[in-house]
């Protein structure tokens, strides 16, 4: 083949996590040849992810969205007509406008998913500028529960500072980087080779359990009292660090007091951890110090206990002297000649009035308006308004609160939606009621790169770049929680005439602001003019004028945290010290220490449900609920799989690749079974994001939405919803079940 005419692209991939690995791309005229992971850059997944290598084939699929489109019929016939980008976002602003003149700004709220590049501070700065509060999203159950915890806690994030001749212990905690997180795997599989000893706290037997030195196997939802426990022992037989807690940790003699609620036999009623077993893992645990840990979402899917958990396992490795050393955890920031994404979201322009507004705010206070303006007085006195705190990610409405708005406008209506690099369908829990509401909307927008369900409700459907076709950065590094850059340029353009016309979130909501009266507020009229403005710091140092010469030339910094920062003080936190009992909290209004809540116990129908489902779990290739059209990935895995203990599955008569019926009060899917021994025979690990792209698009269907997607089964209420983040429940004692095996002619194919 001849490649002269190849051209070499730095872009940065967002098939799963919101790092944003570093990735070669070698391209021919407009097209993708082939994609190379770049191991030069630090981000990137080592050898350990089949998704790049797919990446022609998903820019080019034809499921893909190519242009605007406006429903012309019912909602959800499947019926649309080809509109051009002026026309779809000059008829969305003005039914927009009428909204916000009919019922005020905060009718209007937008939709989230996992991130997909560092545009979400567009969508923040739109919708301050717009005047509504009201962005909600998964990041309430993902990630941004530990980003607040650590905020409030350390006073910034927690970077891990694996080093070969320091570290003695790697731990993932409700983590499972195998199928879910190449990155995180890689640097695990590294950590072995380099002598670390490792340990896996997780239910269910899994490749990193296999590989560890200790896998700690708890009852799903009971991270707070295994965390408490192990400090109950620690401080009873002197094995905490008492220097470190001495000279740089607030609370910890009321910690003490607490954690004597904890002892051993307690724990192990509550954990089936047994309590010899219990001082052998915190015995293992304190020997090996430092130590880094990985907290995976499991912590934040385990309501009512999600801050408990996160903020007992952050104490627990604090008081162990994990913290702030060469070889453990470092307090993180932004990168100095950088702008984060808080610096840029408009936040001075929402009032304190429509702040107050905020959906679910009054109740679940952490993880909104109350909690995020006291971390940010705090952030502010370090690092200005270039601060890690944006709000995208430490400050939502509430999912479920939003959905019963819309429904039954109150505590006020709801009437307008915008959905971008989310499928509310399927990554909400309570499947139906998510239904009901969108259908009861006014408008309902959907950005997106392909065809979703959600989509085929809209009333407007417009077609996202992919990360192949804009210039982007990681997630974390752009709101600023590590002190690191790397930057990735467009592979491909966007908008090619005759064949697609595509258009990056940026350009999106800068075209409707300007279109309602913002235009003074997005001075930069391109994706790689903002880019440019939020690195001039790097290009200056480089010695570049654009964003192309500069990832050419040096596409990533890294300025290391280092250790001492305690010592050299004070924090970012109201005390100025690691509040192990955290002030903040306490002027919530809620408990300034871990303690853990007992579940309420199921009544009424729920009490017929017998199973545990550990839902949520990760599997390659795919990513939540993306990616099941394409044929390179859907055939490693064609069906999704519900994992059943092999002697639940012969007491209901189910054998090897059944079909199974997974059933609550609120609906049952189907999914084929696989038998296995590795968690306990209580519990069951449904797949989720499950939909089947290659049926019919029009209603009942929506491509097979109701027939596998485990969230139909899955509860919302909010008396079960975590009391401090709002977080609902995907695991433990609040996602029950039952399981029977599917009549023959019941399965979906």
């Amino acid at each position: 083949m001849d490649r002269s005419d190849v051209e070499l692209k730095y872009s940065n991939c967002y098939f799963c996590t919101s790092r944003g690995c570093a990735m070669k791309v070698y391209v021919k005229g407009d097209r993708v040849e082939r994609v190379r992971i770049d191991r030069s850059a630090p981000v990137n997944p080592g050898g350990w992810c089949v998704r790049p290598f797919l990446a022609k084939e998903y820019q080019e699929h034809p499921f893909r969205l190519s242009y605007p489109l406006k429903r012309v019929g019912e909602r959800g016939a499947n019926s649309w007509q080809q509109i051009s980008w002026d026309q779809a976002l000059d008829e969305i602003a003005r039914k927009l406008e009428t909204i916000r003149q009919q019922y005020g700004a905060e009718a209007l709220a937008t939709s989230s998913g996992t991130g997909r590049g560092a545009w979400d501070f567009a969508k923040g700065r739109f919708m301050n500028l717009f005047g509504s509060p009201n962005r909600f999203g998964a990041v309430t159950v993902c990630f941004g529960p530990r980003s607040m915890v650590s905020f409030s806690m350390y006073g910034g994030s927690l970077v891990p500072d694996r080093k070969p001749d320091k570290t003695r212990l790697v731990v993932l905690w409700g983590r499972e980087p195998h199928e879910g997180g190449a990155h995180t795997w890689h640097g695990f599989q590294q950590a072995i080779r380099d002598g670390a000893r490792t340990m896996v706290v997780d239910p269910r037997f899994t490749e990193p359990a296999r590989r560890a030195d200790i896998w700690v196997q708890l009852r799903p939802g009971t991270g707070t009292p295994l965390a408490l426990g192990m400090m109950h022992l620690m401080i009873a037989e002197g094995w905490h660090n008492k220097a470190f807690v001495e000279a740089h940790t607030f609370g910890f003699d009321r910690l003490a007091e607490r954690v004597k609620a904890y002892p051993p036999e307690r724990v192990a009623a509550l954990t089936g951890i047994s309590v010899p077993r219990l001082r052998e893992i915190t015995r293992f645990f304190t020997e090996n110090q430092p130590a880094t840990v990985t907290i995976g979402c499991a912590p934040e899917h385990s309501a009512p206990n999600s801050i408990n958990d996160i903020r007992a396992i952050n104490i627990l490795f604090a008081i162990a002297g994990s913290i702030d050393v060469a070889g453990g955890a470092l307090i993180g920031g932004p990168y100095e000649d950088f702008i984060p994404d808080a610096a840029l979201e408009a936040n001075e322009a929402l009032s304190p009035e429509q702040r107050r507004k905020q959906l679910g705010s009054d109740r679940f206070r952490f993880l909104s308006y109350p909690g995020w303006e006291l971390v940010v007085e705090q952030l502010r006195k370090k690092w200005g308004n270039h601060h890690p705190a944006a709000v995208y990610l430490n400050c939502m409405a509430h999912g479920p609160t939003a959905f019963r708005a819309m429904l039954t406008g109150k505590p006020y209506p709801v009437r307008g939606l915008i959905v971008s690099a989310s499928n509310p369908l399927l990554s909400f829990a309570n499947s139906k009621l998510v239904y009901r509401a969108l259908k009861a909307l006014d408008l309902l927008v959907t950005l997106d790169i392909t065809w979703t369900p959600t989509a085929q409700l809209s009333d407007y459907v417009l077609p996202a770049a992919c990360w192949l076709e804009r210039p982007d950065m990681g997630n974390f590094a752009s709101i600023g929680s590590y002190p690191l850059v790397q930057i990735g340029e467009a592979a491909v353009p966007a908008s090619v005439p005759g064949s697609y016309d595509r258009r990056n979130d940026y350009e999106f909501w800068r075209g409707l602001g300007v279109r309602l009266g913002q235009e003074k507020d997005w001075p930069w009229e391109t994706f790689e003019a903002v880019w440019e403005y939020r690195l001039q710091g790097m290009m200056k140092k480089e010695g570049v004028e654009t964003l192309a010469e500069l990832v050419h030339k040096q596409r990533w910094a890294v300025t290391p945290p280092q250790p001492g920062l305690c010592a050299a003080g004070p924090l970012a936190t109201p005390t100025g010290k690691v509040e192990l009992y955290s002030t903040i909290l306490e002027k919530l209004g809620y408990d300034p220490l871990p303690d853990y809540q007992e579940p309420l116990p199921p009544d009424g129908d729920w009490s017929r449900y017998p199973l545990l489902n550990i839902s949520g779990t990760r599997v390659l290739p795919y990513h939540h609920t993306e990616f099941r059209h394409v044929e390179g990935f859907r055939k490693r895995q064609p069906f999704p799989i519900v994992e059943i203990h092999v002697d639940t599955a012969r007491r209901h008569g189910i054998v090897d690749g059944d079909w199974v019926w997974i059933e609550s009060p609120l609906g049952r899917v189907k999914q084929r079974a696989r038998l296995v021994n590795t968690f306990a025979p209580d519990c069951i690990v449904a797949a989720h994001g499950w939909w089947y792209p290659e049926k019919p698009a029009a209603e009942p269907s929506l491509y097979g939405l109701w027939e596998s997607n485990i969230n139909v089964t899955i509860d919302d209420d909010l008396e079960k919803c975590d009391p401090v983040s709002g977080g609902w429940p995907l695991k433990g004692e609040y996602v029950r079940c039952r399981i029977s095996k599917a009549a023959e002619g019941e399965e979906p194919f």
